[in-house]
């Protein structure tokens, strides 16, 4: 009888140690299985990775050619006087009126312009009469972009012997080349169309010397010698008050 209930406490001992070690496995299993979900795989990576914002569309741009003789109306920043300026010097104006092209504004009015003096001649005696020359280098839109721009040259000579002499000169960039060519000639020299701006004459009666004056405000007309291609956005574009077609 003894016997029988030590081999019953065995056999009780040996179902409990089996038990445990059963449940013990499965926590693990559970708990191993449970971290292999949360960890991250290595297609999830790259989900990630490429999981970025979408990329960004640069706006369309829309490019506007003005032609040759497109009118530049440009009123100086400043007083420009041939016995204070020099040659080669840069002085700015703005429009004064929008340019266009097919019904759309194109550079607006008040947009900034470049200019340079590509020849100057100081006030002298009546036999050496003042002479200057500027022309446009460069117009400035309202986004900031910057274009050359080559367009005709103003020239004006005071009064000589000769008379006044006073117009616009082709030539682009090549303008001061074919200032002085023209001021070669001499006598009689052919300037060109009339400029539509008329220059004060300064004179000091005392010594005889006579000046060019050109006050600021004073509005001077320049031509386009060669195509200018302008690029902007239709956001641009619409800025600059287009009046659409």
């Amino acid at each position: 009888m003894k016997s029988i209930k030590i081999i019953a406490l065995v056999f009780a001992a040996g179902v409990l140690v089996f038990s445990g070690c059963g449940k013990t496995s499965s926590q693990t299993g559970d708990n191993s299985s449970q971290t292999q979900n949360n960890a991250p795989t290595k297609g999830n990576k790259q989900t990630a990775k490429y999981a970025k914002a979408p990329k960004r569309v640069e706006p369309k741009l829309v490019k506007i050619t003005l032609p040759v003789g497109t009118q530049f109306s440009v009123a100086l920043s400043e007083t420009l006087q041939t016995n204070k300026n020099v040659s080669g010097y840069q002085f700015s104006g703005t429009l004064n009126q929008p340019i266009e092209n097919e019904n759309r504004v194109v550079i607006p009015e008040g947009a900034e312009v470049s200019l340079v003096i590509t020849k100057l001649v100081k006030g002298g005696t009546m036999k050496t009469p003042p002479e200057i020359a500027f022309t446009i280098t460069e117009v400035t839109l309202p986004s900031g972009k910057n274009y050359e721009v080559e367009a005709d040259t103003f020239y004006e000579k005071g009064r000589s012997h000769t008379g006044r002499q006073v117009g616009m000169i082709g030539g682009g960039a090549a303008a001061g080349a074919i200032v002085g060519g023209i001021i070669g000639k001499g006598k009689g020299a052919v300037i060109g169309a009339a400029a539509g701006a008329a220059a004060g004459t300064g004179a000091a009666a005392a010594t005889g010397r006579q000046n060019l004056v050109y006050p600021a405000g004073l509005t001077f007309t320049f031509h386009l010698q060669n195509p200018l291609t302008i690029s902007m956005t239709e956001q641009e574009l619409a800025s600059t008050g287009s009046k659409g077609k």
